[in-house]
């Protein structure tokens, strides 16, 4: 039996390796190998460090490799709209992910969970059916530029959040599948966190920090937050929990602007 952690060089992803090391065989993987390997030794036991950039299909398939009877798949790995341009934040955070999540389909087998970070930004994303038709099949050639005839494809904060949506749509679609296997998808949307990632954000954008103090719990989430919601997830005490998003954002969602989109969608006409 298998955990493995992707995105567990630092933040939510390394409290998360911590919090599930207990269970046994744990694969820690990251774009960055070096910080694996760092949280590898801080956990000793049976732990090994991998490399993996999600949008790398040979270092996916090379990680899959590794897995025996896979128990637990989580996924936090991403990049945010201060750390990559519009087009590379679809390819890491949709693309990538949904290489991962059928990578790993064959391995799901009774009991084993996967749980993809999504984002609370995707809640942002207004409903548009024709949009979400593109973003519902990731690896279909040219989604991207299909995309970009809906919005702009450059702008880093519109992708995050879309791509975020995405992963929310992505856990729903694949619940089907895994059930018949006897496992269970499901994504998870933390607030703003204190992680490298989340400080970064909040560098680029100083509202987010009144965002936070106008939430209802006033204050970023911690990565132990969000590791103590996984472990509950990938555990039998939430066997008839699959095909959902589940919220971790301390009220955050209550205060989300919702005027980010507007005029933002452009909606082919039908012919």
């Amino acid at each position: 039996m298998t955990n493995v952690v992707i995105g567990a060089a630092s933040g939510m992803g390394a409290a998360t390796a911590h919090k599930l090391a207990p269970r046994g065989k744990l694969i820690v993987a990251d774009f960055n190998l070096a910080g694996a390997e760092k949280i590898a030794e801080e956990i000793g036991g049976d732990v090994k460090a991998m490399a993996c950039d999600i949008s790398n299909q040979a270092q996916i398939d090379a990680l899959m490799a590794e897995v025996g009877e896979l128990e637990a798949l989580v996924v936090t790995a991403g990049v945010s709209g201060a750390q990559a341009p519009g087009r590379r934040i679809l390819e890491v955070n949709l693309i990538g992910l949904e290489r991962i999540v059928r990578a790993a389909e064959p391995k799901v087998r009774e009991g084993t969970v996967g749980i993809l970070t999504a984002s609370q930004s995707g809640y942002m994303v207004p409903d548009v059916p024709e949009m979400f038709a593109v973003i519902d099949d990731p690896l279909a050639p040219g989604m991207i530029e299909r995309l970009a005839t809906f919005m702009d494809v450059d702008s880093p904060s519109l992708c995050y959040q879309l791509s975020k949506r995405g992963v929310h749509r992505m856990a729903r679609r694949h619940a089907k599948a895994w059930g018949m296997r006897g496992g269970r998808i499901l994504s998870i949307s933390p607030g703003i966190s204190d992680t490298p990632m989340g400080r970064k954000e909040i560098d680029g954008h100083p509202v987010m920090l009144e965002m936070i103090k106008a939430a209802p719990l006033g204050r970023r989430g911690k990565p132990e937050d969000i590791a103590n919601v996984i472990a509950f997830l990938t555990s039998n005490e939430a066997a008839y929990m699959t095909g959902c998003d589940v919220l971790v954002d301390g009220g955050m969602s209550n205060v989300l602007p919702t005027t980010a989109w507007n005029g933002k969608i452009r909606v082919p006409k039908k012919a």
